[in-house]
């Protein structure tokens, strides 16, 4: 890996947004057709009304979520009802909007950056991916874990 290496030399330019006031119906519906492509984007790019960066989200974010209401329908009483009130709980989150459970608010790089800040953020954060901007906030691509991997991963073996 040259180490002069920029964002835009490794980003990934393939890559889905959804508006933060979506719902998470939308973005589940977004995220799970990334996941049936080959090879899968991580997540989604969270954008506002004037199409500038406002975060991501991921099936981690998802499952974030899931976690959270599962605890809260097994720790009230009434054994068995759990998954009722589970399954209940998980209707109503489809109603809910992105900007409730996405990560990532605000942290980006920029396509000019190095790629070595990119791959210090990702590995010290264990980020999934990392939204790649222009000057004006708005998303030019990704870098993934599987970028860093890509790239680092000849020098680990040579």
């Amino acid at each position: 890996m040259e180490l002069q290496k920029t964002n835009k030399d490794v980003m990934t330019s393939d890559f889905s947004i959804i508006k933060a006031d979506a719902s998470l119906k939308e973005a589940f519906d977004g995220i799970k057709k990334k996941l049936e492509e080959s090879p899968h984007s991580p997540g989604l790019i969270v954008i506002d009304n004037e199409g500038k960066y406002a975060g991501v989200l991921t099936v981690d974010d998802f499952m974030s979520e899931l976690r959270q209401l599962y605890r809260d329908a097994c720790d009230k009483t009434g054994g068995k009802e759990w998954m009722a009130r589970f399954f209940n709980e998980c209707e109503l989150m489809g109603i809910r909007k992105v900007y409730e459970i996405m990560s990532g608010k605000r942290l980006s790089i920029k396509s000019g950056d190095s790629f070595e800040k990119s791959c210090g953020l990702i590995l010290h954060k264990k980020l999934n991916l990392l939204a790649v901007v222009d000057e004006k906030s708005k998303p030019v691509g990704i870098v993934t874990r599987r970028n860093v991997l890509t790239e680092i991963g000849p020098r680990m073996f040579k």
